[in-house]
């Protein structure tokens, strides 16, 4: 998947490093002054990073006095890839990156508006409601969706397939069917939501409407993805999606395999 290809290289801000040995409290109002929350900890220009520490943090002696210890749990890989990374920041405020053997850089929440996870996330919903569409064409045989659809709604979409077709762009009505109303004809199956791992219908409303939101917010380019809400949530969020897309894909290939006639069949490459 996308998320595969997508690092922590890909947000990651260099880290800015004070001296062991100098005054604490000069260092913090330098750091304020940048706007720099937290900074890495070196004993000589171009060394390694033996620590960090919080700005606001920083008064009396020296900036050693107030190092925290850099331990594993604070540090990631530059080739972390996005969805690792998310649940890392989910738990913490920010991670250390190594790259190579050594530490160079720092990824925080704020990170997470940069153009690559904006990428990342409109993937995965996309992918989402490619999932959902073809659930919905699976559940409702012989165009029956457009039953359950209202007129209004079905004018719509046959709009969109006529303004396509004049760009010569063949595309079935399904296909032009927005993604509010994919979410209503699959919570209105009654078998669907759970054959799709939901507990019931509102679980499978609450999810579909959520990526849906995300799907506006990063289409409208929205700079803080978060407004109104918090990076814990959207990243409990990203989970949910993703596990959804695994179930379905799951649910797919059994699907595939059910309804395989008998005959030759296909060889995976081992």
């Amino acid at each position: 998947m996308l998320a595969a290809r997508i690092g922590a290289q890909a947000i990651l801000e260099p880290l800015q490093c004070c001296p062991a040995n100098a005054p604490a409290t000069e260092m913090r109002e330098l750091l304020g002054e940048r706007g720099f929350d937290v900074a890495g900890v070196m004993q000589e220009a171009g060394g390694s990073v033996i620590g960090f520490v919080i700005a606001n943090e920083l008064s009396q002696g020296t900036v050693q006095d107030h190092k925290k210890p850099l331990n594993a749990e604070h540090l990631i890989s530059d080739a972390t890839p996005v969805a690792d990374l998310l649940k890392v920041l989910r738990e913490k405020e920010r991670a250390f990156v190594l790259v190579g053997p050594e530490v160079k850089g720092i990824v925080t929440l704020a990170d997470l508006n940069k153009p690559p996870i904006r990428i990342y996330l409109f993937g995965l919903v996309s992918l989402l409601e490619m999932h959902v569409r073809f659930w919905v064409r699976n559940a409702y045989p012989n165009d029956a969706w457009k039953e359950r659809l209202a007129d209004k709604r079905l004018e719509y979409a046959n709009k969109i397939q006529t303004e396509r077709k004049k760009r010569n762009q063949q595309i079935d009505l399904l296909d032009c069917v927005q993604f509010c109303d994919l979410s209503d004809l699959v919570v209105g199956k009654d078998e669907l939501p759970g054959r799709l791992g939901f507990e019931n219908k509102k679980q499978a409303a609450e999810l579909l409407g959520k990526a849906e939101k995300l799907r506006d917010i990063l289409a409208h380019s929205q700079h803080d993805l978060v407004e109104g809400t918090s990076w814990q949530e959207l990243i409990g969020l990203v989970d949910q999606m993703e596990a959804f897309v695994h179930r379905s894909d799951d649910a797919v290939e059994h699907e595939a395999r059910s309804s395989k006639k008998d005959g030759p069949s296909l060889w995976t490459v081992a």
